[in-house]
């Protein structure tokens, strides 16, 4: 159900790049799907604006949700970028239809994603994990350079523990010129995803979501097999 409510800053991480992860509060009845999004009230003039951030942790983590945002030049940035922990702050969702479908359920899923676009993938990959999953997951996360790798520690643990979960970090400018997987992440999707019976999930901003779908229809991958959140 989606609400309005006063939650509290429980934490904050400050990762290369100009990006943060917001541990906040939640109240017990707040049930979401992986994928969903809440949008954080902006103070501006007098009024409340609405800016919307996807949720990087799954459903089940009692008492809090996670957000990964990129700080830029912006109203919301701004605002993000004064709070500390303890502040108390108004969200307003869930909300937000970029969740797993229930046709992929038998398929082998890609997981395509740019930057912070990897957020809403931390939340649906252990999710699907977690609830018996068994068919192939591959992740294709890209970045600029090695310290603006999101999330490794947690694939890699998710890796670990699951045999048909794979993760595969591209970079568009790797300080390593021996660096395997440098480019962008559709230069690699021939590459990475099956052949056959493969659904396609990306989140990043539009040109980055346009060259993935025109890669992906190139593979042979119909266009009601590919699924897609804009950050932008």
């Amino acid at each position: 159900m989606i609400s309005v409510f006063s939650s509290e800053v429980l934490e904050i991480k400050n990762l290369e790049g100009n990006v943060k992860i917001l541990k906040l509060f939640v109240p017990e009845n707040f049930v979401f799907k992986a994928g969903q999004y809440v949008s954080i009230s902006v103070p501006f003039h007098g009024k409340k604006l609405r800016r919307p951030y996807s949720i990087a942790s799954p459903p089940g983590k009692n008492g809090f949700i996670e957000l990964c945002i990129k700080i830029v030049d912006g109203l919301a940035s701004n605002y993000v970028k004064t709070l500390s922990e303890g502040d108390e702050i108004e969200l307003f969702g869930p909300l937000g239809k970029f969740v797993f479908e229930e046709s992929s359920k038998n398929k082998d899923v890609v997981f395509v994603s740019a930057g912070t676009g990897v957020t809403p993938f931390v939340s649906m990959i252990p999710n699907l994990l977690e609830n018996g999953f068994k068919n192939k997951i591959i992740l294709i996360k890209g970045f600029r350079y090695e310290e603006n790798i999101l999330y490794d520690k947690e694939f890699s643990e998710l890796r670990k523990k699951c045999s048909n979960f794979e993760f595969h970090d591209v970079l568009s400018r790797p300080k390593n010129p021996a660096y395997k997987n440098k480019g962008y992440v559709q230069d690699f999707l021939e590459k990475f995803v099956p052949k056959e019976n493969c659904d396609i999930y990306i989140c990043g901003l539009s040109p980055m979501i346009n060259s993935v779908k025109e890669k992906s229809l190139s593979l042979g991958i119909p266009e009601n097999r590919i699924f897609f959140e804009k950050y932008d």
